[in-house]
Order: structure tokens, then sequence, then C-alpha cells
């Protein structure tokens, strides 16, 4: 298992290479993403970092921290892909998770994790849990079937 910040950096850093960078709030939709696809197809946890439900969707608050000097802005980082530590198999499973995200502009992927009945509509909306813990079986009872 990793570390949310090493999946962060992971994301930011195919971002880059690809010319396709992030913001912060799309970052933040991508870990969560991330996480449910890697759940599905690797079928264990990809992070233990704790997923809370913010007015815009879930966030990490750890990484979200590590990243809102950028405001609204793409995030111009680098990072040595050796050093993050994510290993070569699960670099796979992420690219390939991420392929189905990154063409989503933040708008979608935000209106995606606020669609009724999803872990943060449950959380945010309905149980008034703002900036309350999503519990990851939550996540993977309502994302991960």
């Amino acid at each position: 298992m990793y570390s949310a910040k090493q999946v962060a950096q992971y994301i930011i850093n195919k971002c880059s290479v690809e010319e396709r960078p992030v913001s912060n709030l799309k970052l933040q939709k991508l870990l969560y993403f991330v996480w449910i696809e890697y759940r599905k197809r690797a079928d264990k946890k990809l992070f233990d970092d704790k997923i809370y439900a913010w007015q815009f969707g879930p966030v990490v608050p750890e990484v979200y921290y590590d990243y809102c000097a950028y405001g609204g802005m793409d995030i111009d980082r680098r990072y040595d892909n050796d050093e993050i530590g994510i290993r070569a198999e699960d670099k796979a499973v992420l690219d390939a998770s991420l392929a189905g995200y990154l063409n989503c502009s933040v708008s979608r992927l935000v209106s995606m994790t606020h669609k009724r009945g999803k872990p943060w509509y449950q959380i945010y909306v309905e149980q008034g849990g703002v900036k309350q813990e999503i519990p990851f079986s939550l996540i993977e009872q309502m994302e991960c079937q």
C-alpha cells in the first residue's frame, strides 16, 4: 500500500509528462477515482489516507494542503519517479485507471462524484457531513461492485 501523497506525485508526474497538467481540484478527483479502480482491479486498497466530503467532492486533506498554494492553477511540479516508489505493476494499473479520467474536465469529474446516492452525496448532502470522512466501506459498497 502507498500513501496518497505518493499516488498524487505519480499522477502529477504522469500528467506533466503527457502535457496535461492538473489542478489541485482535478488531482483530488483523480485520487478518488484511481483509488476505486485500483481497488476493483487489484482487490486491495491503493492508500489508506482518509477521504473526506468537501464542497467540491471527495478530498484527501494531506494532499490538498500540499498543493493548495496553486489555487485553481495547474500544479507545476515534477518528481523523480524512482523516489516516489510506485512498483511497475502498480504503475500499469494506475495508468489504465487514469486513462479513463484524464480527458474529463474537472467539472465533469466533480459532477460524477456528486451524483445522488454516491458516497460523497450520502455523507455531504444526506447526512450534512461537511468535511466529514467518507468511510472506505461506503466507497467499496457503492463504487467497487
